[in-house]
């Protein structure tokens, strides 16, 4: 079960849920199928052991110059109250603007859950994913075979992290420092309601209130829907005429805002 072809790619979790719905039986409990794969070394990189041919990414070389040209995504584990429970929260930034384009929480990590945000996040910004590079960590449902048909119908340009290099995934990675150890994150959750009810207004502060400092302290909202220049604008006059105006007091010139033209990755 754990090397047959179509479930190679999935974690024990997913061929759990995958064999629940497609076949509508239960073969083992999902803590008996990570028992037998962490017994057989099949936890982790089943598909190179099955294979014999590791993967080998070359480094990526991204770069952006506008909205909605670089989706990353990954998916990080939220703590319940309940000791064996997590919840599973994914998160698609835009890395230009770092406006979120997209999250859920659920109870279990899954890959048709995945493509679901995709395709909402996608409609949320009116586009059809086309040339949109999906850029993303080596995980179980980032390389299986539905999420990488669906990102070939989307033409869209899959690109993926070299496995343990946080650098090559860094808007990802910064995000989920930044929500993980925010002042009023909680340390677990009771329930799934009540981590979504949390979610819902953190992101909505972070898009529209939370003045990034990746960004020259505008918000995410304001770069992504095109207000950066303006505001930068409206920030040279004020600070240039207060310069001037107490130019005795200061030996240095004042900062002059200029919009980021360019974000990269690597």
């Amino acid at each position: 079960m754990l090397l047959c072809p179509d479930t190679i790619d999935l974690s024990p979790i997913e061929i759990y849920y995958k064999t629940l719905d497609e076949e509508n039986k239960i073969v083992a409990s999902i803590s008996t199928i990570y028992r037998i794969a962490s017994e057989d070394g099949l936890l982790v990189r089943r598909v190179e052991k099955n294979s014999r041919k590791p993967i080998v990414r070359d480094t990526p070389h991204l770069l952006a110059t506008s909205i909605n040209q670089i989706w990353s995504w990954d998916v990080s584990q939220i703590s319940s109250s309940i000791r064996t429970e997590r919840f599973y929260l994914y998160v698609i930034i835009d890395i230009w603007s770092r406006y979120v384009v997209g999250w859920k929480l659920e109870n279990h990590e899954e890959t048709e859950m995945a493509i679901t945000l995709w395709k909402n996040a996608l409609e949320s910004q009116d586009i059809t994913g086309s040339g949109l590079i999906n850029h993303k960590d080596n995980g179980s449902i980032m390389m299986a075979k539905k999420m990488i048909k669906f990102v070939k119908d989307a033409q869209m340009i899959d690109s993926y992290s070299r496995a343990g290099v946080s650098d090559d995934n860094p808007y990802s990675e910064a995000l989920f420092r930044t929500i993980k150890y925010f002042r009023e994150f909680p340390t677990f959750f009771d329930t799934i309601e009540e981590a979504r009810e949390y979610f819902k207004k953190y992101f909505e502060d972070y898009n529209y209130t939370h003045r990034h400092s990746g960004i020259q302290f505008l918000t995410p909202a304001q770069r992504h829907f095109g207000e950066e220049e303006k505001i930068l604008n409206i920030r040279n006059n004020v600070t240039a005429d207060f310069y001037s105006k107490n130019a005795h007091r200061y030996s240095s010139k004042h900062k002059i805002f200029m919009p980021i033209k360019e974000v990269k990755i690597n």
